[in-house]
């Protein structure tokens, strides 16, 4: 929109007062920058001309701004001019820069009070969107460097900072997820305090006010999933907080986003893995239905088809039992992503898993006269893979 628009403009006025043309590379043109800084740090315009340039010089020599004490001096003007937005924004944009992909650039962001220091201007500034989506993508950089660093940024207050966010514009909304998201993934800690500050129902609160925005449903389901995955008590909050509802709506809204459809159904799965009662209410919801409706339309999408294969797989106790032509259409889809993705092996493993979790509850020997009815009508390796698992 016209905030995100205006961002670019300001940084590029921001390093063109600084003259009409950027300082050259190197390390005594970093050097210059910080010493500049120091000797100016009550002038918020100095302090803007110096952190302009130093994103400049972290788009490409990211070690060399850490080494010279760039990441410092962009702290302190941040620290000495609270109040000077765009002091913050740059800041904040040209650490992002530093941090990116850069583990000793975060690790000494996280252990100098660079950060905290960040994070304390993000509480103060909530209005200030395009400071909290820049914010928010500092937060993931570091967020995932390692273990270690996940669980500093959120000790930090880095979980705070991100949920906040997602009250902000789109922009700001989609960073926060990634951040979340980021936060969240296999760290039970992190997951736990999510779900404390009400962290389920401010992301499903996201997905309902951005209906439209493809990339705001991926990023939540995948908050989702982080959150669900290994807990039975966070997948019955997802549950009663209306999930189920939310990753179909987003599903039935996108129908022709094989990403969409992807990010549903692996949500889908982690909401319900090894829980049993949430496997029925998901097997009356509709949800396998668009699961199948999805692996049909997007039949060349491996990773899409991997992700509704095991999704049957899970709830193939239900399909079998209370509804027939959901298993049926069940094992037809299974059968032709055998035999469509005969060489993606995530694909195989998944096929194979839900062939054999409806062998395994059939009780009458449908599964295995349907495949035996469709077997002529697949590869060879398909075949093979299909009369194995049936015949075990």
């Amino acid at each position: 929109g016209a905030r995100a628009s205006a961002r670019p403009r300001a940084q590029a006025e921001a390093a063109s007062s600084a003259g009409e043309t950027l300082p050259p590379s190197g390390s005594a043109a970093i050097a210059s920058v910080v010493a500049m800084m120091a000797a100016e740090l009550a002038s918020a315009h100095m302090q803007e001309r110096g952190c302009a340039r130093l994103l400049e010089h972290a788009k490409t020599e990211q070690g060399d701004v850490a080494r010279l004490g760039g990441m410092a001096a962009i702290a302190n003007a941040m620290a000495a001019h609270p109040e000077a937005a765009a002091v913050q924004l740059l800041g904040a944009h040209a650490l992002e820069r530093a941090c990116n992909g850069h583990e000793a650039n975060v690790l000494e962001l996280l252990a100098s009070g660079v950060l905290s220091a960040v994070l304390g201007s993000l509480e103060a500034s909530p209005s200030d969107a395009a400071f909290q989506e820049v914010g928010c993508r500092l937060i993931r950089n570091a967020a995932a460097c390692n273990p270690k660093c996940q669980a500093k940024v959120a000790q930090l207050g880095g979980i705070r900072a991100a949920l906040r966010a997602l009250s902000s514009d789109l922009a700001a909304v989609d960073s926060g997820l990634r951040a979340l998201r980021e936060l969240a993934a296999y760290n039970a800690s992190n997951q736990e305090e999510i779900v404390s500050r009400s962290g389920i129902q401010i992301v499903l609160r996201a997905m309902e006010r951005h209906p439209e925005s493809q990339s705001i449903q991926i990023l939540a389901c995948g908050v989702l999933r982080n959150l669900t995955a290994t807990s039975a008590e966070h997948q019955d909050a997802v549950l009663s907080r209306g999930g189920v509802q939310a990753v179909m709506t987003a599903m039935e809204g996108h129908p022709d986003s094989a990403e969409v459809q992807q990010a549903g159904c692996w949500a889908m799965f982690c909401l319900c893995v090894h829980n049993p009662e949430i496997h029925a209410v998901l097997a009356g919801s509709g949800v396998v239905k668009l699961a199948l409706v999805a692996m049909e339309r997007h039949r060349s999408e491996a990773k899409l088809q991997e992700a509704g294969l095991w999704l049957i797989k899970e709830l193939a106790k239900e399909l079998v039992v209370t509804s027939t032509p959901l298993a049926m259409g069940s094992m037809q889809a299974l059968l032709k992503a055998m035999d469509k993705h005969t060489f993606v092996s995530a694909v195989q493993t998944a096929a194979d898993g839900a062939l054999r979790a409806l062998t395994t509850h059939d009780r009458t020997g449908w599964v295995k006269t349907a495949c035996l009815g469709r077997v002529g009508r697949l590869g060879r390796s398909a075949t093979r893979t299909a009369l194995a698992v049936i015949s075990e």
